[in-house]
């Protein structure tokens, strides 16, 4: 190379762009879908929480009302 070359890229880094980019295209399509997978893991364990919380509002069941029966 003489003094007033410049390098602006190399052949080998030419010939790896299109080998890096599906691998990353991949890489981002799996980190989607476990994000996604998470968020909708914790939304359906937060409606089974809910669903087995019991209800403030309801009136406690006595002894009387077990014997009533």
């Amino acid at each position: 190379m003489t003094p007033g070359e410049v390098l602006w890229a190399h052949h080998a880094a030419l010939v790896a762009i299109p080998a890096f980019v599906p691998a990353i295209v991949v890489v981002a399509v799996v980190l989607h879908i476990a994000r996604k997978d998470r968020r909708d893991e914790a939304e359906e364990r937060e409606l089974i929480e809910r669903a087995f919380r019991p209800d403030d509002d309801a009136p406690d069941e006595t002894d009387d009302d077990r014997r009533d029966r």
